[in-house]
């Protein structure tokens, strides 16, 4: 693999990643190649395929939910993943049942990729971030098809949350579609901060 602008522990006997825009390695890079992390996936599609959390589970111990409504995806995940898969519309979770299945309040990862972004948005305004906590969140805004307006709603909500953007409209292939935040609780932005960008390709800001 390419060499990494911020390298992490166990990165050197990884032979590839599984996420579209390598979410899965700026997870991991913000927080030192973390081992036994959880994570909570909405949005989670396919157990392995363009899937934010599976290398965080095969090679780092990780752990947590995934949820999509598309049960057809979710039905697969026991034959690929220790993960447990639950197929439920994110829109409408009752988020007291999701954190009984942790073991805190604080979760390491959370992966917001919904269809379309008005969903996701939608799925972004029922968290409850007054009972839970991030270390760093990944979301698809898909700006290249629906311009600004969910976009900027999903800023002012992750800004009012104390959350920090640090690379903005990550790109793939030339299209703008995702924000990556911190929560200055638990990362240090000094640490990360050859990851502040702004509408580039995502390869630019995770590799050398």
């Amino acid at each position: 693999m390419k060499k990494l602008k911020l390298p992490f522990f166990g990165f050197e006997n990884l032979n590839e990643n599984y996420s579209q825009a390598a979410q899965d390695l700026f997870v991991l890079s913000c927080l030192s190649g973390k081992t036994n992390g959880t994570f909570l996936d909405l949005g989670c599609s396919h157990p392995t395929k363009i899937n934010n959390t599976f290398l965080l589970e095969k090679n780092f111990n990780w752990g947590g939910l995934s949820i999509d409504i598309d049960e057809s995806l979710t039905s697969q995940y026991p034959s690929h993943r220790k993960t447990k898969a639950i197929p439920r519309d994110c829109t409408k979770l009752d988020f007291d049942e999701v954190l009984s299945y942790y073991n805190s309040n604080h979760i390491d990862y959370l992966s917001l990729d919904l269809e379309p972004a008005n969903v996701t948005l939608e799925c972004l305004k029922a968290i409850p971030f007054d009972k839970i906590e991030f270390s760093v969140i990944t979301y698809e805004h898909d700006k290249y098809r629906f311009g600004n307006q969910y976009r900027e709603e999903s800023r002012k909500i992750f800004k009012q949350m104390g959350y920090e953007l640090i690379s903005s409209d990550v790109c793939s292939n030339n299209f703008p579609y995702e924000d990556w935040y911190y929560n200055p609780k638990y990362v240090n932005y000094e640490y990360i901060k050859v990851f502040e960008k702004d509408n580039i390709e995502w390869d630019l800001i995770i590799y050398e």
